[in-house]
């Protein structure tokens, strides 16, 4: 039923954070990560998308480099 749908997909999402290094804390990111690809589509320079990221979500440029790795990992779904 729906029950198992939902626990499929949270132990998908799961394996998936656990397979890439990632924290439940992370989760607060996915909005910034969300501007930065559309930055970076745009075609803005990396140097001007981390300020502009700090600046809008008060955060250091440091935490905006390495969320980014973190979150630009491809991911396989199965």
């Amino acid at each position: 039923g729906l029950g198992d749908v939902y626990k499929r997909q949270n132990r998908n999402t799961l394996r998936i954070m656990s397979e890439m290094s990632l924290d439940a804390s992370d989760i607060k990111y996915l909005e910034m990560y969300k501007d930065y690809t559309r930055l970076t589509a745009e075609g803005h320079k990396k140097a001007y998308i981390m300020q502009y990221l700090a600046d809008e979500y008060s955060i250091s440029e440091r935490t905006i480099y390495r969320v980014i790795d973190r979150l630009s990992v491809d991911v396989s779904i199965q």
